[in-house]
């Protein structure tokens, strides 16, 4: 809550300095990771004795051996982080609140399927369709806490597409009170943040999840991510700013770049401890949290379509598991047995059969993912 300390610029000039989301954001990062810092070595050391079990051996050998030796729920350290930073240093309003609501729900359904792993010994964890049920559940809940603000502008529902100069969805200027909830407008509006929400947040946490898998490929790959999304949040949320690049104005969302940034150091701090080898995994506990803030930020800042660009090795590697899952069905019903298009989905399992390096995939897989950040975040100018 450092925002207020603005208030005390009287006693002290600096301290008017907390009014910049800029600032805070620096501090958030900063505190995330002092956090992170002297919490990982004691999460680490109480995860000792939590092994995750091993999976895949049949397919990738002594890789998945290795993995039977370095304890899961990592996530922890990147969770604790981001919280403290996020709590300390953004200004409370609802956008900051649906992020955090999506951010700790996520966590918390990792946290539980990696229990059933871990503790359980249930190599599988949780079903698949719990799973789905209990991210949407968290997007509901997301949804709800938007409704909660009274008079919310549905502009905030403005959703932009790369490269167009008019957004390609648009409420202007409609309100939906609390007290007019039971109209025409108020049930479009949502149906309308729901589903977006779902498609962005539980869709992001999947694609991070599965991505998750070698040293260091999810966290790495999420930081340009997350940090694309904090520059738009500050853009968005900056009048002057979004009216020089026409990116629609939503007073307020700036604080999601504060969110963001204690979340880039909550995960900087996570691969200090993952990059190979590995002595933490981030586990589900991790990978769903990290995807679906991404995507609830992406939506809040209304650009969730910016999210494919800078998000495209998530996109590429979910994309090749339903693809592999498509036709692995199709011939199976076709011919009497299911074919394969790739060696192992998703498609780093596939690299990894073909023999290369887990740190050269790795590093290639970063380097995409930079590339990728800055072509998103020219499409802001290329209008």
């Amino acid at each position: 809550m450092l925002y207020y300390l603005k208030f005390l610029e009287g006693f002290w000039g600096p301290f008017r300095l907390f009014e910049y989301a800029t600032v805070r954001g620096i501090l958030a990062a900063a505190i995330a990771c002092a956090v992170g810092a002297f919490f990982a070595p004691r999460i680490i050391r109480r995860l000792q004795n939590v092994i995750q079990p091993e999976r895949g051996r049949e397919l990738l050998g002594e890789a998945a051996q290795e993995k039977r030796k370095v304890p899961t729920m990592g996530g922890l350290i990147i969770f604790f982080s981001a919280l403290a930073g996020t709590l300390l240093c953004a200004r409370p309003n609802v956008y900051v609140f649906s992020a955090l609501t999506v951010f700790i729900g996520m966590t918390l359904v990792g946290f539980w399927d990696d229990y059933q792993k871990v503790v359980k010994k249930n190599s599988e964890g949780m079903s698949s369709g719990l799973k789905w049920v209990l991210t949407s559940l968290t997007a509901f809940a997301a949804f709800c806490v938007l409704l909660c603000k009274g008079g919310f502008r549905m502009n905030l529902l403005e959703i932009w597409m790369p490269f167009m100069k008019e957004p390609l969805v648009a409420f202007s200027g409609a309100v939906i009170s609390s007290n007019n909830l039971s109209t025409a407008g108020a049930l479009l509006f949502a149906v309308c943040v729901l589903a977006l929400f779902w498609v962005t947040s539980v869709g992001a946490s999947h694609a991070v999840n599965l991505t998750d898998g070698v040293d260091g490929l999810a966290a790495g790959c999420a930081v340009p991510n997350v940090c694309v999304f904090g520059v738009v949040a500050y853009l968005v949320g900056n009048a002057r700013w979004a009216e020089y690049l026409n990116i629609g104005y939503v007073p307020g969302v700036g604080e999601l770049a504060v969110f963001c940034a204690a979340i880039v150091a909550g995960i900087l701090v996570f691969l200090w401890f993952n990059a190979a080898p590995a002595t933490v995994y981030m586990g589900d506990t991790g990978s769903l949290a990290l995807g679906g803030a991404l995507g609830a930020t992406a939506l809040l800042t209304g650009h969730p379509f910016l999210l494919i660009i800078s998000g495209g090795v998530f996109v590429v590697e979910t994309g090749t598991a339903m693809i592999q899952m498509a036709y692995f069905k199709y011939t199976r019903k076709r011919y009497g047995e299911g074919r394969r298009i790739f060696l192992m989905t998703p498609i780093h399992h596939t690299w990894q059969l073909r023999g290369t390096p887990n740190t050269k995939l790795v590093v290639r897989c970063w380097i995409v993912s930079l590339a990728l950040a800055a072509v998103a975040l020219i499409t802001l100018k290329l209008r």
